[in-house]
């Protein structure tokens, strides 16, 4: 990393909202990457988000997405039971799916098409987790993360995938 990404991401303000356990996972790995002004959002917590430059939002278990309405870049990675995603929405995106009743199950559905579409090897795993997540299979420790796999997604498409 260059001393100007260094200090881009030193100064960038970030809010990390959700679970507990989420905010804890999310928080370590943020400082250990050099960011510095990270507000921590908890589910109980009535207070407003802001001064942050990007919101990184847990909503996984069909809570509601507290920045649907915030101006600022949002990450939204999801648990997709045998791997993981992140929707990355910028301001000028359209934000009716922030609004949407499962979220979770939307954005694998949607990141499970976008692979089919454009032909994408390695995303198996991603279909087998849509059908756990629908129900149609059942599993003993269906909410419990492995993560084997991580895509990352904008609007526009496809930014990065890692194994």
């Amino acid at each position: 990393m260059t001393t100007e990404e260094k200090r881009q991401i030193a100064d960038c303000r970030i809010a990390v909202a959700g679970a507990t356990e989420f905010i804890g996972s999310v928080r370590t790995e943020l400082q250990q990457l050099g960011f510095e002004a990270i507000q921590i959002i908890s589910p109980s917590d009535e207070e407003p988000i802001i001064n942050t430059d990007v919101i990184a939002e847990n909503v996984n278990d069909g809570s509601s997405c507290l920045s649907k309405d915030a101006t600022i870049p949002l990450i939204l990675p999801f648990d997709f039971v045998n791997g993981a995603g992140a929707i990355v929405v910028m301001p000028e995106d359209e934000r009716d799916m922030l609004r949407k009743p499962n979220l979770r199950q939307w954005a694998a559905t949607y990141m499970a098409g976008y692979c089919a579409f454009w032909n994408i090897d390695g995303y198996e795993w991603l279909r087998y987790s849509l059908l756990l997540l629908s129900g149609k299979k059942r599993q003993n420790h269906i909410f419990s993360t492995n993560i084997i796999s991580y895509t990352c997604f904008t609007k526009k498409g496809l930014s990065f995938e890692a194994m």
